[in-house]
């Protein structure tokens, strides 16, 4: 597969800007509820209102029986480093159930699946993908470019990767099932961010990540027969 195509510029201009104000409030506000709505993040949402087919779409999906958000992504793509912690610290905050899809994108894509399931059997998910995101996005010349690569990669946050260095069944089911459920949801591009299963946000319309979590709160609410 190619390596994934990307949301509009001026989407990711925003993001970027709106992301060192979640950054912040993150800091300061790390025990807000799923209710909590932080004033400086929704002043200027005060009479905002959702609309099908701006915001998001619904697709021909089961929705989801529990409050989730799926983001399909891969980590070379700019636009998914710029969202992926946010959006982790937003379903953190809302309650929701956070699920990675890490799409088969680019000639390395299978073994960044395999990596990720390694990472996460041996607890150690978020500082891998950390670790991933900063080498390829923060530092020069440092992006894995191979399965060794991101095997040291592995050993580097206090994993062991001789299994993966070997292949593991349990890897390749769990690359094998990613890829399932992106084909499932026709992923073509990334990010792509899915709502409680069904819903589908539209990222070339975002404006900021306050509308994000605005959006993701609004649509979480409704799962199962009610969406």
């Amino acid at each position: 597969m190619q390596f994934s195509k990307q949301v509009k510029v001026t989407g990711l201009f925003y993001l970027a800007l709106a992301s060192a104000v979640t950054g912040l409030a993150a800091k300061h506000f790390p025990k807000a509820s799923a209710s909590t709505i932080t004033p400086v993040f929704y002043q200027t949402l005060e009479h905002y209102e959702l609309f099908e087919g701006d915001q998001y779409v619904t697709l021909k999906q089961d929705a989801a029986t529990e409050p989730e958000v799926k983001l399909f992504f891969t980590p070379y793509c700019k636009p998914c480093a710029v969202v992926h912690t946010p959006l982790k610290n937003i379903t953190k905050r809302a309650g929701l159930k956070f699920i990675e899809v890490p799409v088969n994108f680019g000639a390395i894509g299978k073994d960044i699946q395999e990596s990720v399931y390694t990472a996460e059997s041996q607890g150690i998910s978020e500082k891998f993908m950390a670790e991933l995101l900063g080498d390829i996005h923060h530092k020069r010349n440092a992006e894995p470019k191979s399965r060794e690569d991101l095997a040291a990669l592995i050993e580097r946050c206090g994993g062991d990767a001789t299994k993966y260095r070997a292949g593991c069944e349990q890897a390749r089911s769990y690359a094998e099932n990613l890829d399932t459920l992106a084909k499932q949801y026709s992923i073509n591009a990334t990010p792509t961010i899915v709502v409680n299963g069904n819903k589908q946000i539209n990222l070339h319309n975002l404006r900021s990540l306050a509308e994000l979590e605005f959006i993701i709160m609004s649509l979480s609410r409704n799962t199962g027969a009610n969406s």
